[in-house]
């Protein structure tokens, strides 16, 4: 299932596809199910590619090396996928703030002690002051404890933004 990382998790935008290769890791080519691709897109387009087939059915960040045809059945070429976790945020509710979605996709970088940085793969959806608690859903390895659960913002988050906020684990190894 292929979806652009700016509109909501799992829009499947591009359709369903499919693939000779079990592995995200390597360059691979997808053919659409049907008839043609649901969408245009560019070459160099980014897009979050959920793998069915894989325990977890996990979501990585990938490149799409041509554009796609609405038209016809044009097999297109994943390049290798981004080293950055997919991650999906909802703010926790506290006497501040309701709960609801801060960010639809955002690419998460590796643990640095007990943080992560998440830059959005679109715009902050929410103004959030530092020290908000949020959870964070690691679409890349959703069965991950340490990836996964309660954190708290290290910086303040600014709606429509794109920059890039630190993140800090709550509850260290789970």
């Amino acid at each position: 299932m292929v979806s652009f990382p700016d509109g909501k998790t799992g829009n499947n935008a591009l359709g369903y596809c499919q693939s000779t290769s079990r592995n995200p890791d390597v360059s691979t080519t997808l053919v659409p199910v049907g008839q043609s691709w649901s969408r245009w897109a560019l070459k160099g387009t980014k897009v979050v590619v959920k793998w069915l087939k894989l325990p977890g059915q996990p979501e990585f960040l990938h490149v799409l090396d041509g554009e796609t045809s609405t038209t016809s059945r044009l097999p297109r070429r994943l390049l290798q996928r981004s080293a950055s976790d997919v991650v999906t945020i909802r703010v926790l509710l506290s006497v501040h703030h309701q709960s609801g979605i801060l960010l639809e996709y955002g690419a998460a970088s590796a643990f640095a002690g007990n943080t992560i940085t998440v830059t959005p793969l679109g715009r902050w959806l929410l103004d959030l002051p530092m020290g908000q608690g949020v959870e964070i859903r690691n679409l890349s390895a959703p069965a991950n404890r340490i990836k996964n659960g309660e954190f708290t913002t290290q910086a303040q988050v600014n709606r429509s933004s794109t920059a890039g906020v630190r993140f800090q684990k709550d509850t260290p190894g789970g």
